[in-house]
């Protein structure tokens, strides 16, 4: 084990530690959590996709009787963090501080859905604008802004759970301290130590989960590393609407080069995944770790399109915060227990008793199935509708929003990933005139068509761009501002048309289109299998509403 016995804890401060991570775990996992799904749900947070249409968005304003059992369960958390939390706003208490900022930055930004009432949706962003301010500036408020957050704004999504997860814990963390306070049990001397521990464990626990996934879905642990085709992602990002700016037969280029490289490639993934189950030995591993997490981050929407910011920022001000740290009065003490603190930790993770971070393992394969919208004006011009103009549901019409429109089985999750070999096989062997891929879809193949949900679908369709047209606002912040408005998470932005802008003119008419496309490795071009309409709809000139 690498450690410097200069700064190497003892072990009566490594069982304070382990003491106070301890209660801070059993407060996350049995009461902060909790309080927040419970919360955000009686806020109005949709039921995604079990009911909710476009993902964890609210659809209405919210309920007075609602909000107030809120407020009577996340109150009492909140009074005795005032009266008692003990993390003081200094050293590595700044990281959280920053994710909460992050998170706040991205979903007060984000559009209005003009389908809705604007007035309630405007007091939402209000509310949440001031309860997040005064979180920044009192810590103690920290879950009654995550709350309101996931409630009011759809904020517990993927790209967002590291940043709110560490916000959460820097919580519990502060009641912990202040519990053993209270019950005159002295706190752990290297209070900067224990925060690095829990904060550095959540945000590499999500690197490690994923690595994990991975190493489970071949025969060995090692056969993600030698045989997953990465290569296969770039190809159908670029179907899927990423960097579709790049002419095609450079975009070819591209991933012929990747080939030789893949196994190399998921070797180095799998490496830096894994790297924090050793980063808490030595400052230095931690440094590695984390930046090598954010590295990770920056090939993955180069290649990918799907730009996790919010881990990137975090990281490097996690990294950058431990090493200022480290040269302090109250310096992180890693060494032997830290790692063996670490260890635990990310076992209780992997094994869902902590936090659960998402599952991030497949199989890639050539084939792309999406749902795509295009829209024509009034002049009888025709242009993409791309999911950077349905924020604040850009993540859902990214991924599967329309689905539901879709009679075919679909194989493939978004991106062509797949987490049965069996299926990989056949559809990265599969060739375009062949009917290996219909045969996928007969025996492996889930039908995700709903009509309720499809008539659904049309209904908001039409009443949003009903609203467009009518001139609603979609952006929260004035047109001179609107610069400021955080990057999404899926930057497909871009296809076969130019993208539509409201100075184009008034919508007339919308068209859904099931896309097939299939990735042809060894011509290195992309075929296009199934390109059917799937509903045409007219848009009024002005909305109902």
């Amino acid at each position: 084990m690498v450690s410097d016995a200069r700064t190497a804890m003892p072990a009566s401060d490594a069982a304070r530690v382990a003491a106070e991570l301890a209660l801070t775990l059993a407060l996350y996992r049995w009461v902060v959590s909790p309080v927040t799904a419970w919360c955000a749900l009686r806020l109005g947070t949709g039921r995604y996709p079990a009911e909710a249409l476009n993902g964890a968005y609210p659809e209405g304003a919210f309920r007075p009787r609602k909000l107030l059992a809120a407020g009577a369960v996340v109150a009492p958390l909140s009074a005795v963090a005032a009266v008692c939390g003990g993390t003081a706003r200094a050293g590595l208490a700044w990281v959280p501080t920053v994710a909460l900022a992050l998170v706040l930055w991205k979903y007060l930004t984000l559009d209005y859905d003009a389908a809705l009432g604007i007035g309630w949706q405007r007091a939402d962003r209000l509310t949440v604008l001031v309860a997040g301010a005064a979180a920044l500036r009192w810590p103690c408020l920290a879950l009654v802004a995550v709350v309101l957050l996931c409630g009011r704004l759809g904020g517990w999504t993927h790209h967002s759970n590291v940043c709110i997860r560490m916000v959460k814990a820097a919580f519990c963390h502060s009641l912990a301290v202040g519990v053993t306070h209270a019950l005159g049990v002295a706190p752990a001397a290297p209070r900067n130590t224990a925060l690095a521990i829990l904060l550095g464990s959540v945000y590499l626990s999500h690197y490690v989960t994923a690595a994990w996934s991975k190493a489970k879905l071949g025969r060995f642990p090692w056969s993600w590393m030698l045989d997953n085709r990465t290569d296969l992602l770039v190809a159908t990002a670029y179907s899927w609407g990423w960097a579709r700016f790049v002419p095609a037969r450079t975009a070819s280029r591209v991933v012929r080069r990747l080939r030789p490289a893949a196994a190399l490639l998921n070797s180095a993934t799998m490496f830096i995944e894994l790297a924090g189950l050793l980063a808490f030995a030595h400052i230095w591993l931690f440094v590695f770790a984390v930046l090598g997490a954010v590295l990770f981050n920056c090939v993955v929407a180069l290649t990918s399109g799907l730009l996790f910011w919010e881990n990137i920022v975090i990281g490097v001000v996690l990294a950058t915060s431990s090493v200022f740290v480290s040269h302090g009065g109250d310096p992180i003490h890693f060494g032997m227990w830290s790692w063996l603190l670490s260890v635990v930790l990310m076992a209780l993770v992997l094994t869902g008793w902590a936090w659960r971070p998402n599952i991030l393992g497949w199989w890639d394969t050539p084939l792309s199935v999406k749902v795509l919208w295009s829209v024509q004006t009034s002049d009888g011009e025709t242009y993409g509708l791309y999911n950077d103009f349905m924020s604040p549901h850009d993540r859902e019409y990214a991924r599967a929003a329309g689905n539901a429109l879709i009679r075919e089985p679909v194989v493939t999750f978004p991106l062509g990933g797949v987490e049965d070999s069996d299926i990989r096989d056949v559809l990265v062997g599969a060739r375009p005139c062949e009917e290996d891929i219909e045969q996928a879809k007969i025996l492996f193949g889930t039908t995700v068509w709903d009509e309720r949900r499809a008539g659904r679908h049309i209904d908001y369709i039409r009443n949003l761009l009903a609203a467009v047209n009518s001139g609603k606002t979609k952006s929260p912040l004035p047109r001179a501002l609107r610069w400021l408005k955080a990057p999404g998470g899926h930057l497909y932005y871009w296809g076969d048309l130019p993208r539509y802008r409201r100075s184009k003119g008034r919508i007339s008419r919308v068209e859904a289109w099931y896309r097939e496309e299939l990735y042809a490795s060894e011509q290195g071009e992309w075929i296009r299998l199934r390109n059917e309409l799937l509903v045409a709809v007219d848009i009024p000139a002005t909305s109902p509403n």
